[in-house]
């Protein structure tokens, strides 16, 4: 088994580009305790930032290592939001742009039928994730960090796309580590074929 090296001297232990959204839950709080049931009968939610590499992000600064995001926002309270939220959990916000064409943050509410038992509801029309270009991709910033993490959402959708492979080239050309979290959504993507060709890309 060969072990991944990482360069000790790099300012960011990691730097993750891709999906960010609101995960609304059922409330389940000292206050208010929504019951198991179907999503239709919720009355209250909690509102969490979600997104499988923004998730990534907040664990890695909860055991003390240094991360950034490279990801696009909406240019609304949402986006407000994430990126206080991100600065408060002490995540690199330098490279998080907002849209400037309405799109919105995804939004997924989450059907907690029994301890055991759960779905997700999402809405990801003109995601904003999604609107994450080449321009907004640096070098020196990926150079900057011991390894780089591309989540395969944003493989489903150009401009997102090109940017996440420019990244992984830019990662490689500086000898960065790339990780790859799958993030396998089927309702993202429009055919098997864009799922081969673009994961492959990545996972090369």
């Amino acid at each position: 088994m060969q072990y991944l090296k990482f360069d000790a001297s790099k300012k960011l232990d990691l730097i993750l580009l891709g999906r960010v959204a609101i995960d609304f839950n059922p409330a389940y709080s000292e206050t208010v305790k929504e019951e198991f049931g179907p999503l239709k009968n919720v009355h209250y939610f909690e509102k969490f930032v979600g997104g499988s590499p923004a998730n990534i992000a907040c664990g890695v600064t909860r055991h003390g290592m240094k991360a950034g995001f490279i990801g696009k926002v909406s240019d609304d309270q949402f986006g407000d939001y994430v990126t206080e939220y991100f600065n408060r959990k002490g995540i690199d916000t330098s490279h998080i742009t907002r849209c400037k064409n309405g799109e919105k943050l995804g939004l997924t509410f989450t059907e907690m039928l029994s301890p055991k038992e759960s779905y997700i509801l999402m809405y990801r029309n003109m995601a904003a994730d999604l609107q994450l270009s080449v321009e907004d991709i640096d070098e020196d910033y990926i150079a900057s960090a011991k390894a780089l993490l591309i989540s395969g959402t944003s493989l489903a959708e150009s401009p997102s796309r090109e940017a996440a492979i420019k990244a992984a080239m830019l990662a490689r050309k500086n000898n960065v580590p790339l990780i790859f979290d799958i993030d396998y959504r089927e309702y993202n993507w429009k055919t098997q074929d864009d799922i081969s060709i673009y994961y492959s890309i990545i996972a090369k």
